[in-house]
Parts: structure tokens; C-alpha cells; sequence
């Protein structure tokens, strides 16, 4: 069995913004027919237990959940826990997948574990079940000025990193993001797809 988690934070304020690109990736993979699904088309539901909206599928006889979990980013850990709990999964079965502000936009990298990197929703997680051996796959989204260099492009230099990754994308931004999950959700397919899994992503950024 493999859970996929998306992070981000629950409601139409938050769509667009950086925080939500775990929800749009795991929204992208829906979106994608390669995953054979079980029964009818799939599609999210509410699940009141976990306190996430969650899709269910099935490929080559393993099931294969989509999670968003509804608990608000700095407690998405209660979510994935009753989840690990109840399905009784090893934390390697978990993969998670977050905005991060130390990656330039549009940049991807795949880890199988270590520390949360200050991201909260990946602190939680790593809180929750007590281990750092989760897998993740994180989206940057830090701007990227003309140099090169990481920068909050047009946002002020005292603005606080949790403002900025809750700020909507620019037109420009959102083109480029909108490339990177497309790229992370097939790096994901591609993963539940091959016996490497996400092993063979963990050389770079890409």
C-alpha cells in the first residue's frame, strides 16, 4: 500500500498560494488517467475519521491512497498518524509532498528522509509517527531573481517567510508552478509504476 499526502491548508483564500502546492499535485495525479482506478471515476471524499478529503485507487493490486488532509498545515501530522494507524502501514509506505522555500520555483527534489528543513506541515509529520523516514517530495517555490539568486522578488526583505509562502502566485509565478507539478505528479506516477520507485528521483534537483 502506498498514502500519498498533498499539504496545504483548506479553503478558497488559500488556493493559489505557495503553501497549497502539495494539494495541487496530489489534484494533478487525479487529474491523470494513468493510475487505474477502482469502480467508478476517481474522485475525492470526505473522510471524517482521518479529517482529510481522500481518493482511493488501485494499480497492479495495490491500493493507493490520495490524501489532503483538512487539519490546516502545522497539524497535517494528526491527519497522517490516524491514517498510518488505521491502515497499519511502515512510515517508508507514506510519502508526502510540500512547498519548500529553500528550492528556487519550479524546482523539484525527492528525499526518502530526514528533517523537516523548518517546514512545519513536515515537522508535524515526523512528530506524529516519530521518525524522520518519510519520504517527500518538495516543490520550491522561492523566487529566483536575475542573478540567479533566491529572493522574495518584489516582496520586501523583512517579510516573514510564513506571509510569503501564504502569498498568491503572480501570473508570471503561477506558469512556472503550474509546469513543476506537472512535473512532480509524474514523477510520482512514474514511482508507484516502477519497482525503483521514488529511489531512482533522489539523485537531484530537477
Amino acid at each position: 500500500m502506498k498514502i500519498i499526502i498533498g499539504l496545504g491548508n483548506p479553503g478558497k483564500q488559500y488556493v493559489n498560494t505557495r503553501h497549497n502546492i502539495g494539494f495541487r499535485v496530489i489534484d494533478e495525479i487525479v487529474r491523470q488517467s494513468e493510475l487505474v482506478t477502482i469502480g467508478e471515476e476517481l474522485k475525492f471524499h470526505q473522510n471524517d475519521d482521518f479529517n482529510a478529503l481522500v481518493a482511493q485507487t488501485n494499480h497492479k493490486g495495490e491500493k493507493i491512497l490520495l490524501v489532503k488532509p483538512q487539519t490546516f498545515m502545522n497539524n497535517s501530522g494528526e491527519c497522517v498518524a490516524k491514517i498510518a494507524r488505521f491502515y497499519k502501514v511502515k512510515p517508508q509506505d507514506i510519502w508526502v509532498i510540500s512547498d519548500d522555500i529553500d528550492l528556487p520555483l519550479g524546482s523539484i527534489r525527492v528525499r526518502l528522509s530526514g528533517s523537516s528543513g523548518g517546514h512545519n506541515g513536515i515537522e508535524s509529520i515526523i512528530k506524529n509517527l516519530s521518525t524522520e523516514d518519510i519520504a517527500r517530495i518538495r516543490v520550491g517555490v522561492a523566487q529566483v531573481d536575475q542573478t540567479g539568486m533566491k529572493s522574495f522578488d518584489n516582496y520586501t526583505p523583512s517579510l516573514e517567510a510564513k506571509e510569503f509562502v501564504l502569498s498568491p502566485f503572480s501570473e508570471r509565478d503561477l506558469a512556472i508552478a503550474n509546469r513543476a507539478i506537472e512535473l512532480a505528479s509524474r514523477i510520482v506516477i512514474e514511482a508507484i509504476e516502477t519497482e525503483e520507485g521514488l529511489m531512482a528521483h533522489t539523485s537531484q534537483v530537477k
